[in-house]
């Protein structure tokens, strides 16, 4: 006789099949809610601060661009695993975009923490990169009815 806590038929029921047809999509879906969160950090620190002429958020910017960069990568692997293979150019072009927004966000918080005072271009690229990023992610697919 099997102990209780050695049977898993509950689990082999729960899976019911192929594992990875199964648990694929659930850990699609975590990832994809990890990346809308970078985004909104990423786009909401650079909206509520356009104005701003000092003082630029930009910690929360990097870890944004970084969760961004981060999660968008492990997305893409996870769409080739799935058989849904994405648009390259499509992919390549967010790549870069969301390179650079980190690139910028990386170079401002440095030269904000050694009190340099000409920051606005480096929030403005990492905003503007990752609103364009936004875009592209939005409509690049889009079926647009004119």
């Amino acid at each position: 006789m099997v102990p209780a806590y050695y049977d898993n038929r509950h689990i082999r029921r729960l899976l019911k099949g192929n594992t990875v047809t199964t648990v694929l999509p659930l850990i699609t879906e975590v990832f994809v809610l990890v990346h809308l969160t970078g985004m909104a950090i990423l786009v909401g620190a650079f909206i509520i601060n356009m104005r701003a002429k000092s003082n630029f958020p930009f910690t929360l910017m990097v870890w944004g661009a970084a969760i961004q960069l981060f999660t968008g990568t492990i997305l893409v692997g996870l769409a080739y695993m799935s058989d849904d293979a994405p648009d390259n150019l499509k992919i390549t072009i967010k790549t870069l975009l969301a390179t650079g927004a980190l690139i910028a966000a990386i170079l401002g918080a440095k030269r904000q923490s050694h009190g340099e005072s000409k920051l606005q271009p480096f929030f403005h690229t990492a905003g503007g990169f990752a609103v364009i990023n936004l875009i592209i992610a939005v409509l690049w697919n889009a079926e647009l009815y004119v």
